[in-house]
């Protein structure tokens, strides 16, 4: 019984081996065991793969929302220093020439470029309003700045820009100067990248991919660009060019050690993106046979299928409309050990039955999620749902048994109470989602700063408690290290508005009376944040 309760899939395993030994049916079912676990391997590389390659492109996407949201406080306010307003001053000599440049450092900034005033209405899409346009040009230089710290050798896009309808731009990567740099604002003024963000093209002004395309050099990218308004008006668009090159060096990266087949990335028209592969990706497909995937991949985010002699296994990323495809050979698959072993059951299969398959799979399935669902809701009875910290009864058990410990081994114990300032009005300003986001910020720092040895957990409200065997000395520097950390940041609050988070704390020990319980430390500590709140709050307090 003490088996059955501790390791149920392993019963579950005994009692077919059991069955197995007195019918030669269960040999061919090992085979299918073996068989499923190889493409369930398969299937499962592939997804940690996806998920690779969807973190990079989250990542990347999250650049390009810092970059929007940058410009767009800088138009609110412009940032002007000396060498912005003399560029800003430089801009008006120069805005009649047919290419012009500005430089917000000349040694730590990338050039702004644009094209003259009459140049400008020669596109339709193109629109240089002078009450605009020197705020955007404040901002876009003050981008400069920051955009030529990018590392084309370290990040996984290719470029970074950003093109304004007043008929300028900023790039991460040179582009071509004189004639060639206008014939090249003409295609991508053109391109469906830039005429997509149009306002009545894309209502829900959200970030859109576009490609295969070609970049400025001839080589095959996805674009992912996103619309930069301000008070109703389009100023322009910000875009990230992933070039195959670079989507097929993150996919050499994210593959596993153990053999898999050839890993491709396509876009969900199932036109070649990259290929971890040597030689084009449409070679591994007919026309017939990417009309099936096709129709399988539109009725399915994740999937497998045979194709002759192939097995073929594919997931949709989140993002960049894409389509990871793994094709794996009959001799790759028979090539590892589970191969070879599949391959001396094979003559066997005949006796196999689908009854004791089926039966088999429910009930391992069935006790896998009975198993999670009693992790789940372990963790759940003793955790918060929204801070992922210890709950309260949770936290004053252990924070109990740590007391306890601690008194045995005569080991300090100490006790930081922790209260967010003026909470209340977070969540009356902007809102519970924004208080939500406040606080999950603050059990993230305090989780970040405290020794894995310590027990955290939330209280109350915006009430947080911290158990410790340290010294009081100690304690109030975790304490203080935990107060600087909260302040060091702003949490996003919505509505392009931040809030800096402070906190009161405060902190009590065993070691001035020798009393490690724990309720009656905590109830010290409680009245010491008191005195800290009181006496001006975004401090530790540790005496009364």
């Amino acid at each position: 019984m003490k088996l059955a309760h501790s390791h149920p899939e392993a019963v579950i395993h005994v009692c077919f081996l059991l069955v197995f030994l007195f019918s030669s049916v269960l040999t061919w079912r090992e085979g299918s065991v073996l068989k499923a676990t190889y493409e369930l391997s398969q299937r499962a590389s592939l997804k940690d793969i996806a998920d690779d390659l969807d973190r990079q492109f989250q990542f990347s996407l999250d650049q390009l929302l810092f970059c929007r949201n940058m410009l767009q406080q800088v138009m609110r306010a412009p940032a002007e220093n000396s060498q912005m307003r003399r560029q800003l001053d430089y801009f008006s000599l120069l805005r009649s020439q047919p290419v012009w440049h500005l430089y917000a450092s000349m040694t730590h900034s990338l050039p702004l470029s644009g094209i003259a005033d009459d140049a400008v209405a020669a596109y339709p899409l193109l629109r240089r309003d002078d009450a605009r346009l020197k705020p955007e040009l404040a901002a876009t230089l003050m981008m400069s700045l920051i955009l030529q710290l990018n590392d084309a050798n370290r990040d996984f896009h290719s470029r970074l820009w950003y093109l304004s309808r007043a008929g300028f731009w900023l790039s991460s990567t040179p582009l071509p100067q004189g004639e060639d740099t206008l014939r090249y604002l003409t295609r991508v003024v053109n391109a469906p990248w830039f005429t997509a963000m149009r306002p009545e093209s894309n209502l829900s002004r959200q970030p859109r991919w576009s490609g295969p395309d070609a970049t400025a050099a001839g080589r095959s990218a996805l674009t992912l660009s996103l619309p930069v308004d301000l008070d109703g008006y389009w100023y322009g668009v910000l875009a990230m060019d992933f070039s195959a090159a670079n989507i097929r060096q993150q996919l050499l990266l994210s593959l596993p050690e153990r053999p898999m087949g050839s890993i491709l990335f396509y876009d969900i028209n199932l036109r070649p993106l990259a290929s971890a592969v040597d030689g084009p990706a449409t070679a591994h497909f007919t026309a017939e046979q990417i009309a099936r995937l096709q129709r399988a991949i539109a009725h399915s985010d994740r999937g497998a299928l045979r194709l002759d002699t192939r097995y073929i296994s594919w997931v949709k990323t989140r993002y960049a409309r894409g389509v990871l495809i793994n094709v794996d050979t009959l001799r790759q698959s028979l090539t590892g050990s589970t191969g070879q072993v599949a391959l001396a059951l094979l003559g066997m299969w005949l006796l196999f039955t689908l009854a004791l398959l089926l039966s088999h799979q429910l009930i391992i399935r069935l006790v896998r999620r009975l198993l999670a669902m009693q992790e789940k809701l372990r963790w759940r009875a003793s955790h918060d749902g929204l801070t992922k910290m210890l709950n309260r009864s949770a936290f004053f058990e252990r924070a109990n048994a740590l007391a306890y410990e601690s008194q045995l081994r005569q080991r300090p114990f100490s006790v930081i109470q922790l209260d967010l300032d003026r909470f209340k009005q977070v969540n009356d300003s902007y809102g519970h989602e924004a208080g939500d986001r406040v606080l999950a910020y603050a059990a993230a720092v305090i989780d970040d700063t405290i020794d894995p040895s310590a027990i955290a957990g939330r209280v109350g409200g915006e009430e947080f408690c911290i158990a410790l065997a340290v010294t009081a000395d100690e304690a109030v520097a975790i304490a203080e290290k935990v107060r600087v950390a909260l302040a060091q940041k702003q949490v996003f609050a919505g509505n392009s508005a931040w809030l800096r988070v402070t906190a009161s704390l405060g902190v009590a020990s065993s070691e001035a009376s020798g009393d490690y319980h724990f309720k009656s430390l905590r109830s010290i500590a409680d009245r010491r944040l008191y005195i800290a709140k009181t006496s001006g709050r975004n401090r530790v307090c540790d005496r009364d």
